[in-house]
């Protein structure tokens, strides 16, 4: 499973927004909590302060009920030293509902309709079924559920951000602010960046870095505010498929 949620991390998200994938989640300097079930009395200025910032990107992003982007994702194995590049689409629909579709190089597709998760590779004919509340998806709060990441996160804001094709750091992309996370409870991942639209409070950029050494890097741009079929959410394996249900 946890190989597979891996896989998942890092070819889709978020995720996937997924990343928002659109929804902007962020952060700002301060020091990293103890305790994320602390009260605001026991947190410090600055992590108040971003825990307030953070909150105001969420209610902005939260007004839109639905919408579409299409993503591009840059995956860089450690191991084999090679950078995967993919492009494809992304569909949102609240609470936590999303199609996550990868169409170059390979077809992919991550759909979650709010009941289950669903994991579904064309080439291989191979899916895999989950709860949608199963607690490997609590990734998904980094791009749905900005103001939960004060309880998950450290978080320290950003000036810069990096440049994986110059290898090097350039300016947080104009009318974004940049947020750097670190994990509280130690996992795979090292660290996570969000660039967050000022203007509609979606991430745009997100990057992750795991304790292996790879890395995934997702851009989102043609972001559409629009009613999405409630249909795109759902998913049935072709015949043939083999089904990995947890």
């Amino acid at each position: 499973m946890k190989h597979q949620w891996t896989l998942f991390s890092q070819h889709a998200l978020v995720c996937l927004s997924i990343a928002v994938l659109a929804l902007s989640q962020a952060a700002g300097s301060a020091p990293a909590l103890a305790d994320g079930d602390l009260p605001d009395a026991g947190k410090s200025q600055d992590t108040q302060k971003l825990a307030s910032e953070l909150k105001n990107f969420q209610d902005k992003a939260s007004k839109h009920n639905s919408f579409r982007a299409d993503f591009e994702q840059l995956v860089f194995s450690a191991l084999r030293k090679k950078t995967t590049k993919s492009k494809g689409q992304l569909f949102f629909a609240q609470p936590k509902k999303f199609r996550w579709e990868i169409a170059t190089p390979g077809k992919e597709l991550y759909v979650n309709n709010g009941e289950w998760f669903w994991k579904y590779v064309e080439n291989t004919k191979h899916a895999m079924r989950m709860p949608a509340n199963a607690g490997e998806l609590d990734f998904l709060d980094v791009v749905f559920h900005l103001d939960k990441l004060p309880e998950k996160f450290s978080l320290k804001k950003l000036n810069t951000w990096p440049d994986e094709d110059a290898q090097q750091e350039k300016q947080c992309p104009a009318k974004h602010t940049c947020f750097a996370l670190e994990p509280i409870q130690k996992g795979g991942q090292k660290s996570i960046a969000l660039a967050v639209n000022q203007n509609t409070g979606f991430v745009s950029r997100l990057r992750i870095e795991f304790k292996n050494g790879n890395k995934t890097n997702i851009t989102f741009n043609s972001f559409s505010p629009e009613k999405v079929a409630s249909d795109l959410f759902e998913f049935s394996p072709p015949p043939g498929t083999a089904v990995d249900k947890r």
